[in-house]
């Protein structure tokens, strides 16, 4: 079995972890800071549907995933499996550390595992690395902005 994990830089944002919290788990408002995932419709009840559009590159492709964890204020996760589960899954956590007063971290990964794997980080691992990267910069900004 093969298995790949894809990450984010990790960013310090100076703003408080709930802060920045309130910026990830606001999903109906990705557009405004998220160039990476700026459309995303769930409930973030575990089991629930995560419609959203991904942008690849100069492409914007539909992805669905479901909800796997929501643990306020440090973890939101959703995975997807594409055909049977040997083939490709992947599971995607953004992760908050509260660093001291005013100050956290962020980092995402996207751990893949299955016989596609390698076929999936050939074709599309740097697109989605830096993607994930501009997430953590936008969210940086954004809960920055609003600790002000």
């Amino acid at each position: 079995m093969f298995n790949h994990v894809l990450r984010s830089d990790q960013v310090t944002i100076d703003a408080p972890i709930d802060t920045a919290w309130r910026v990830l788990a606001a999903v109906e408002d990705y557009g405004a800071w998220n160039p990476f995932t700026p459309s995303v419709k769930t409930d973030l009840k575990m089991g629930s549907r995560v419609d959203m559009r991904v942008q690849m590159g100069p492409i914007r492709i539909k992805q669905t995933e479901v909800v796997c964890a929501v643990e306020p204020p440090r973890l939101l996760a959703w995975y997807t499996t594409m055909g049977a589960r040997f083939l490709l899954h992947a599971v995607r956590e953004q992760r908050l550390e509260a660093l001291g007063e005013g100050q956290c971290r962020y980092v995402t990964t996207d751990a893949f595992t299955g016989l596609l794997t390698p076929l999936v980080i050939l074709v599309a691992g740097r697109t989605v690395e830096r993607g994930f990267n501009s997430v953590a910069q936008g969210l940086k900004k954004r809960a920055e902005a609003l600790a002000g």
